[in-house]
């Protein structure tokens, strides 16, 4: 017990003297295996289990899938395609704001480069429409991480192999939740926004309607296409979620440089050896995470951390509801200071066997961390995806947060619910299998 908490003290230490992440970690691992008397001479095995996995392989296919496509176009593409499905809408441009950033999300498996990458576009398309700059801030802040709720999930995978639980399983967990996040999303733009604006001019013509749809679909079928291979692959026993982040790098790099190009005259922003450098930098960024948590894991195996925290946890209460309801405390908590990758990395060792402890479902508990993590990015102080909207539309923090608490009545409910009805999460895997 004494080398986690020495392990804490210094990992935190070095974060604030603004060492990496990763390095930070080890460090602070080291100090912890030192002050708490475990065999250092166990380091380096841990820290090439940590990568040898399989399973971890198809963390760099997703990541390298979604630069691929994301360099095609993608994001202006679903834009389009939503937009001209909720054209008759008041307030549509939040609606197609949500919807846009669930699905490049999913493609793309960052909270942050989906506020970027979507941000940066539709801020001046929210604001030609009449949306207060404050509130399209604090709205691309909270859809930002809904695409990481959406399966395929990079932050899924990782837990999933902490847990050593089914990556499928992981996945569909949080599908019902990120769906209603997105429901409710859209509800509060109308309540808040959508029912002052003006209606759609004109009568409504279906065929226009249908024609404006049928005009930007094409496009915008490229991106869709993706999600449906890698659900019906892996979902349909064609291949695992590993070889479905190789089908996703293989179909990113035909949409990305071959249909967009020639069927949509849109050649890749970037080159492709750019591309995948950019994609290998966020690959050995997340591997240093994990190799460096698996330090972590190794320590809380030896010393028999997570046993002892459990029984004192037991001691204090046995009932699983007030260990959820300290586990949520803990987790915004971390969220709010820490990347979710590194969250998950460093928490699950922790928290999981004290969770079955407990009799909770590691899939359902699963659902809980990614959700709390994700509200943790767009919780001040140091809230990632708030930062990064913050920046692109030139705003302070503070003048953000009373629009965003909008959302924040939308994160609750869905927390809690998640957290204790366990059904609201493991239904859709229940039924996948």
């Amino acid at each position: 017990m004494l080398a986690l908490i020495v392990f804490f003290v210094a990992f935190l230490a070095l974060a604030f003297l603004r060492i990496p992440v990763g390095f930070a970690i080890i460090g602070g691992g080291m100090i912890g295996y030192f002050f708490g008397g475990i065999n250092m001479a166990s380091i380096p095995s841990a820290l090439f289990a940590g990568l040898d996995s399989f399973p971890l392989l198809a963390i760099p296919a997703f990541i390298l899938s979604g630069d691929l496509m994301a360099q095609g176009g993608i994001s202006s593409a679903i834009m389009n395609f939503f937009r001209a499905v909720f054209s008759r809408i008041r307030g549509s441009m939040g609606a197609v704001l949500v919807f846009t950033c669930m699905l490049f999300g999913a493609i793309c498996g960052s909270s942050v480069a989906t506020v970027s990458a979507i941000g940066g576009i539709m801020l001046p398309e929210m604001a030609k429409s009449g949306y207060d700059k404050r509130y399209t801030t604090a709205l691309i802040s909270a859809a930002g991480f809904l695409g990481i709720l959406i399966p395929p999930s990079v932050p899924g995978i990782i837990y999933a192999l902490c847990a050593s639980q089914k990556v499928t399983q992981v996945w569909m967990s949080t599908l019902v939740p990120g769906i209603v996040l997105g429901l409710l999303y859209c509800g509060v733009n109308y309540l808040a926004v959508g029912r002052h604006m003006p209606k759609a001019e004109g009568k409504f013509n279906v065929g226009e309607y249908l024609g404006g749809i049928a005009k930007v679909s094409p496009k915008a079928t490229v991106a869709f296409i993706m999600p449906l291979i890698i659900f019906g692959g892996v979902y349909g026993g064609i291949f695992t979620a590993t070889e479905a982040g190789v089908v996703a790098v293989v179909y990113g790099l035909i949409a990305g440089w071959f249909i967009y190009p020639v069927f949509f005259k849109q050649k890749p922003e970037n080159s492709l050896l750019k591309t995948t450098r950019m994609s290998a930098v966020t690959t050995v960024t997340i591997a240093l995470l994990i190799t460096s948590a698996s330090i972590i894991g190794r320590m809380v195996a030896m010393g028999g951390i997570a046993a002892k925290v459990g029984d004192f946890l037991m001691g204090v209460s046995d009932s699983k509801y007030v260990f959820l309801i300290f586990v949520n405390l803990i987790l915004i908590l971390v969220g709010m200071f820490l990347e979710t990758n590194c969250g998950i990395l460093l928490f699950t060792p922790i928290f999981v066997p004290i969770a079955q402890q407990y009799g909770i479902d590691p899939v359902h508990f699963g659902a809980v961390m990614l959700l709390n993590l994700e509200i943790g990015l767009i919780t001040p102080p140091f809230a990632a995806n708030l930062f990064v909207a913050c920046k692109l539309s030139k705003l302070r923090i503070d003048e953000v947060i009373k629009p965003l608490l909008w959302f924040y009545a939308c994160c609750i409910p869905v927390l809690l619910i998640t957290t204790f009805i366990p059904a609201f999460s493991l239904f859709v895997p229940g039924i996948t299998g």
